[in-house]
């Protein structure tokens, strides 16, 4: 799947790579920038889901990208529509006028998908099938973004890569989990770090550490296992987990910049 990510990359003037704004930093991969960069090719990054940020600190990791990096980012929402025209713009802005092929990379969940079918609204139109080498099926297309930019039309999917916390927070699937519970422990951590507020607006129950939530949860839901009768916590930590990538628990983490003013 990397191959095939790596493949679209080397066939691209611009590498447009979708974070998640709740955690822009874990949900980047250093690996497909360098590689984007290695091979010249330009990069652009989204921090989409940013309805679930407010906006000072959206705006603080796009300052933060810009000075610190070097790198230029739009936030927006593609599920609500927010910020396409800012994103179209950019990309025209950053391949300064000339032609360009786009590809939109990211780790599972981020919402690459979701930015596509939104940049091929009325403005765009699906072109024919464009020939590759490197071995591509032959229904891999191009769809128009502007007169000049066009954008492949599928996602470059990042296998989730890195510890239990970022395998989660990048898109594993829940369904493949042999224990459940142990990541979402972690991932219950590290969204209490942050807000554990946002945690008890979802599901409506206060707690005292995040193994009682899930036993919140699954007493509040009905689930428990059949063997025990004790609380299901393993569909609880499943569905924290499903929450977290349909956007339900909304909290944020600041760029490094802001943590070194502390």
């Amino acid at each position: 799947m990397l191959g095939e990510v790596i493949k679209l990359i080397k066939r691209s003037d611009l590498i447009v790579e979708v974070l998640d704004a709740r955690e822009p930093s874990l949900t980047r991969s250093k690996k497909i920038e360098d590689i984007s960069i290695k091979n010249g090719k330009k990069i652009l990054l989204i921090l989409n889901k940013g309805d679930l940020v407010p906006l000072w600190v959206l705006k603080a990791w796009k300052d933060y990208f810009k000075e610190e990096e070097n790198i230029e980012s739009v936030y927006m929402s593609a599920t609500s529509h927010l910020g396409t025209k800012l994103l179209r713009d950019t990309m025209k802005s950053i391949l300064k006028g000339d032609k360009g092929i786009v590809v939109f990379v990211g780790y599972p969940k981020s919402g690459k998908s979701s930015i596509i079918n939104a940049l091929k609204g009325k403005h765009s139109a699906q072109t024919s099938v464009h020939p590759l080498e490197y071995g591509y099926t032959k229904s891999l297309q191009l769809f128009k973004i502007d007169k000049k930019i066009y954008a492949w039309d599928t996602p470059g999917v990042i296998p989730p890569d890195g510890d239990e916390l970022e395998k989660i927070i990048r898109g594993s699937n829940v369904d493949l989990l042999e224990d459940p519970v142990k990541p979402a422990l972690i991932l219950i951590n590290r969204i209490i770090e942050f807000s554990k507020e946002s945690l008890i607006h979802v599901y409506k129950v206060d707690f005292s550490n995040p193994y009682e939530l899930l036993e919140k949860i699954a007493i509040k839901r009905g689930w428990f296992y059949k063997s025990t009768k004790e609380p299901n916590i393993d569909m609880a930590a499943k569905a924290i987990i499903r929450d977290y990538h349909e956007g339900k628990i909304a909290y944020y983490t600041l760029p490094p910049s802001l943590y070194r003013d502390d």
